[in-house]
């Protein structure tokens, strides 16, 4: 009764400034919060079990602090005073009585440096460890190695009790759901010596006789039994329980999933069987999501989703989805916003890509495929894609996935997708790669032998590995994605669309506060194509559409999108003379991205976030020769969040610090495209490059 008194008092409370009757106090901003002569408790445990915190980093920094941005975190003096308490009372606890804490406040006008000076004093060192009840069932090695107390460790009483867990856990792994652990222990007060003792009564070793799932109404009970990972008269495995209650969170259909024992006492003497309580709580089995939003490169989209689940029953899903974008720039709904608001598509009016973009995809899944680790999906889609001066391409096509979830929770997913459609870019981009600049449409245009459709059969093997808290807006953990596609004549795929294409991508996000994220992501690809003989020569060719592209709002944003990279230029009589260029794209890529995210003060009433950043990154031609590091583009910015359900609305600013580039200069003659001997290099480029969408940008 004593230690849970004293753990009630070691609750950390608000932290709230008192100030004295009658006066109006300014309670100090702590700007530091540190340990000294802490060897056993490291700094963060300490800093977790006390009231004081520091403020955030922002707001503690030497040359930022005097901006005013940061949450600021006042002094409280007696939750400092209480804070001594807590100190004694944790390192108690952790097995040392004679610890000693005392505090050293340096206050300044505004400002307050505080360090708790620990003296921690000798430890009650643990002289034994007594393990009994175990023999035959688990080897007591191995039980001793698992146990978080080891003879000579401090005697702490939290490590103590969290032994009792761990025991259970390996008799319950080893078939003994009834086991009780008794503990006891003596102390030395005088020689600070602790003898523990762990008395295991295992039970009798049972199997699973009987499983019973209570809540299934729509969805069938078989459905939920085959995603369990064990069966009747399978040994009880405690693993096999909580492996089973993931699977089924996993279908998207359940709210609710519990999975435990029916009973909670063993049966009569002799009976081993033991029956399993699977509960579920089924969620909405039909959801119709809708949305729209704008961005600089896709001016104003909508969204619309429907999804069935347990549609022809077995727990299966399908999905209709439909996407449009372009809105209000784009053919037939066009209202000229690209010459204002959307002016990152001006100029694409008057091409095939001034169009609307949007997609049409259903998809069935199956969440049982010969094995609860192994799901299925078909997919049938119809699309039409542009990239802004790049590309336009249209298709319809199917797809056939299988996802295998592995030992390590990595899904691997290999699907095979066979599409008929056809790419449209501008004609100087395939005079620049395959010599083909004919293009006069009254007569023969050998553009034309690009545009008409094609079939592209490709296979792809994909991994994602996603360890981060939040799917919107993550602040701490890592995702790391890879992926490769293939595709060749071998499986059904068009001449002039055969590559090998791989993408690596590893994102990291590190919580520097409550509010303040550093993140920071590399990104690389590469394409190999084979060589064809094509107008009298050998090219490596690769479809538009699956070249790389670079510069953006998720890219390097010191560049507008697909902006970063080599590029063509046309000279257009057409066109009064203009000048136009068309991004060519890469076969290599490397972007990296630093972020620094941190909170702001707010404006009526809603929470802000403000953030740095640094982008890096090049998208290459490689023929023969290495990549050159000087080819990379560096570009910091600023930028400002505001939160909303779909994630942070963001806009930011970055600044280009380099010379444009120059790129290859062509000039229409008669139904050709002439090379000019010089190269075209854009003027009057402005070095801030503004973004506007929603979402992170890594």
């Amino acid at each position: 009764m004593v230690a849970l008194g004293a753990l009630a008092l070691a609750v950390p409370g608000r932290g709230l400034a008192q100030e004295p009757p009658g006066e109006e106090v300014q309670a100090l901003v702590v700007r530091q919060l540190a340990f000294d002569g802490n060897r056993f408790i490291d700094d963060y445990t300490l800093a977790a079990s006390i009231a004081t915190s520091p403020s955030a980093w922002i707001a503690r920094a030497p040359l930022i602090r005097s901006l005013g941005v940061g949450e600021k975190r006042r002094l409280d003096e007696g939750e400092l005073r209480r804070d001594v308490l807590r100190l004694l009372l944790l390192y108690r606890l952790q097995g040392f009585p004679e610890a000693h804490v005392d505090t050293v406040v340096r206050r300044t006008d505004g400002g307050a440096w505080i360090r708790f000076a620990i003296t921690e004093g000798r430890p009650i060192r643990v002289r034994s460890i007594a393990i009994t009840g175990v023999d035959g069932i688990v080897p007591e090695a191995d039980l001793r190695h698992d146990l978080p107390l080891a003879v000579g460790d401090p005697f702490s009483r939290p490590r103590f009790q969290a032994a009792v867990d761990t025991l259970q856990s390996a008799l319950r792994e080893a078939g003994h759901p009834f086991v009780e652990v008794f503990r006891s222990y003596e102390v030395d007060d005088d020689s600070l010596v602790a003898h523990l003792a762990f008395e295991v009564v295992p039970g009798p070793r049972a199997v699973v006789d009987r499983i019973e799932v209570q809540g299934a109404r729509t969805v069938d009970a078989e459905a939920v039994t085959r995603m369990l990972s064990f069966r009747p008269g399978s040994v009880f495995r405690q693993s096999a329980l909580y492996a089973s209650q993931r699977d089924l969170y996993r279908l998207g259909v359940f709210n609710y999933v519990n999975i435990g024992l029916l009973d909670s006492v063993p049966g009569l003497p002799g009976d081993t069987g033991v029956a399993v309580l699977v509960q579920v709580s089924e969620g909405r089995l039909r959801r119709l999501r809708a949305g729209g939003g704008y961005g600089t490169v896709d001016c104003f989209r909508v969204l619309a989703a429907w999804t069935a689940n347990n549609v022809f029953g077995g727990g299966r899903s399908l999905d209709v989805s439909a996407r449009a974008s372009r809105i209000g720039a784009g053919d037939p709904m066009g209202a000229g916003f690209e010459q204002n608001i959307c002016g990152a598509l001006g100029d694409d009016r008057g091409t095939e890509r001034d169009k609307l973009n949007g997609n049409v995809t259903v998809n069935l899944r199956e969440p049982y495929l010969w094995s609860r680790h192994m799901r299925g999906s078909v997919s049938f889609s119809l699309e039409r894609h542009s990239e802004v001066n790049a590309f336009m391409r249209e298709a319809v096509g199917g797809n056939v996935g299988v996802t295998r979830q592995t030992p390590w929770d990595v899904p691997v997913t290999l699907s095979y997708g066979l599409s008929f459609g056809r790419t449209v870019a501008e004609p100087a981009i395939f005079c620049a790669f395959l010599n083909v600049c004919r293009v006069d449409s009254t007569a023969i245009d050998d553009t034309k032998l690009f545009r008409e459709p094609r079939a592209q059969s490709m296979l792809s093997l994909g991994l994602v590995r996603d360890r981060t808290n939040s799917v919107i807006d993550p602040s701490r953990g890592s995702t790391f994605t890879a992926e490769l596609r293939y595709a060749s004549g071998a499986i059904g795929s068009d001449e002039l669309a055969q590559f090998v294409k791989g993408v690596l991508e590893f994102t990291s996000y590190h919580a520097l506060g409550r509010r303040t994220t550093f993140a920071w992501r590399l990104r690389g690809g590469a394409i190999l194509s084979p060589r064809l003989e094509f107008t009298g020569q050998s090219v490596g060719f690769v479809p538009p559409a699956e070249r790389f592209y670079g510069g953006g709002s998720t890219s390097v944003r010191g560049y507008a999108q697909n902006a970063l990279g080599p590029f063509v230029a046309v000279v257009d009589s057409a066109r009064g003379a203009d000048t136009l260029t068309s991004p060519t794209g890469g076969n290599q890529l490397f972007v990296a991205n630093a972020e620094l995210r941190f909170p702001l003060p707010a404006i009526l009433g809603r929470p802000l976030a403000g953030a740095a950043f640094v982008d890096a990154g090049q998208v290459f031609e490689r023929e023969n020769e290495l990549v050159r590091v000087s080819n990379i583009r560096v570009t910091p910015g600023l930028g400002i969040r505001i939160p909303s359900p779909l994630g942070p609305i963001r806009l930011d600013v970055a600044y280009n610090p380099h010379a444009a580039e120059s790129g290859a200069l062509y000039q229409r003659v008669g139904d050709r495209l002439e090379r000019r001997p010089d190269d075209f290099t854009p003027s009057g480029r402005s070095r801030l490059q503004f973004h506007f969408a929603v979402g992170q940008a890594f």
